[in-house]
């Protein structure tokens, strides 16, 4: 098993980047059109992306401004991800904002590439969201997470 490791300061108080994870109306405006959050040890997270893929898994953790943990994993079948990989999001104060480190464990070589795609992207949107930008068109809204499956993944 692999892990994605990323790591994005932004120009927002913690408690301001912790809401955009923990407040349904702040998550849609950067990770997907549609979401049901229920920020509480053992509530739902679920997204579902322009494409009509969903993931969805259960907050682990919730310490409001500092960390927040839940289970993940993907609807479709065929991407072979069941809810169950754990992302881990810690948020250190800086200065002028805060410094955010996402770890995703529990996915397989290629998926943890793929994954580290994604997050990059929907990382930089969150970025601009809680700086009070616009985060733009989501360059990865037409696009389906690859299955192991399919050429160049296994």
């Amino acid at each position: 098993m692999k892990l994605v490791d990323r790591v994005v300061d932004i120009d927002a108080a913690p408690s301001d980047v912790y809401a955009h994870f923990v407040d349904v109306e702040r998550f849609v405006q950067w990770m997907a059109p549609a979401a049901e959050i229920e920020p509480r040890p053992g509530g739902m997270i679920r997204w579902t992306h322009a494409n009509g893929d969903s993931c969805s898994g259960q907050f682990v953790e919730l310490v409001p401004a500092r960390r927040i943990v839940f289970t993940y994993g993907w609807e479709r079948p065929e991407v072979e991800i069941a809810p169950g990989s754990t992302v881990e999001i810690t948020l250190e104060p800086l200065a002028t904002g805060t410094r955010l480190r996402l770890v995703h464990r529990g996915l397989t070589g290629p998926m943890a590439d793929a994954h580290a795609g994604g997050w990059t992207n929907y990382l930089g949107r969150l970025a601009a969201v809680a700086e009070g930008r616009d985060p733009g068109a989501d360059a990865l809204a037409g696009e389906r997470v690859p299955t192991p499956g399919e050429p160049g993944m296994r």
